[in-house]
């Protein structure tokens, strides 16, 4: 018998493999590996990072790999159930450095997706509130296993980001001022309201009275 749980879990697992394999695929093709800068490890690191459990330095060697790295970062994002307090707070180390729209676009899910744990929708709200972040911008390209040993010890008047090989949307901080806005208004969880006005309050956006976030003029 099949159960409808099971047949959808599957199904995600089928289309992420087959993400993941276009993924390495790209890496793999040498002309447009070298151009990226991705490391001949990262077919390893993508191994390690479908691991139930992976390690620190896998997640953190996985911002040197331009193409298969924001995948998988993404990936562990989105995967259901639990995770340690070392794992998330080593995933907002990471995501925080990688400027890329599929990243983007899976810690942006986690966000808005109340039916993920709160401490997980508040760690990805942080690497949200990162990419808003304009004085953070740097950018430069990155090699994967110098990643795993530098990555986590970065502070923010030094750290330079690194451009994954899907660029982002030129409208995302505006997308993450709305969305502030409306976690702000209308999210479930207390700490999600007041940890999204206080990024809100961070980043420059005024709260209107009606609860939408006003952009900040001052130049």
């Amino acid at each position: 018998m099949t159960h409808p749980h099971s047949t959808q879990s599957t199904t995600r697992d089928h289309a992420l493999a087959s993400l993941l394999v276009a993924s390495m695929l790209v890496a793999l093709a040498p002309g447009i590996a070298a151009a990226q800068s991705e490391a001949p490890d990262c077919v390893a690191i993508v191994a390690e990072m479908l691991a139930p459990s992976p390690s620190a330095g896998a997640i953190r060697a996985s911002v040197g790999c331009p193409s298969t790295g924001p995948v998988t970062l993404a990936n562990r994002w989105t995967r259901r159930g639990a995770r340690t307090a070392s794992e998330r707070t080593t995933l907002v180390e990471a995501s925080s450095l990688v400027r890329d729209g599929r990243l983007y676009d899976g810690v942006s899910s986690v966000v808005r997706d109340g039916n993920y744990p709160v401490a997980d929708r508040l760690a990805a709200l942080r690497v949200l509130v990162s990419y808003a972040d304009q004085g953070f911008t740097v950018s430069q390209q990155g090699e994967a296993r110098d990643a795993k040993g530098t990555a986590a010890s970065k502070t923010r008047a030094d750290a330079s980001s690194v451009t994954g090989s899907v660029p982002l949307r030129p409208t995302v901080r505006d997308e993450i001022r709305r969305e502030l806005s409306r976690l702000a208004r209308e999210d479930r969880e207390p700490d999600m309201q007041w940890s999204a006005r206080r990024a809100s309050e961070s980043l420059g956006f005024a709260m209107a009275p009606s609860g939408k976030a006003a952009v900040n003029r001052k130049p």
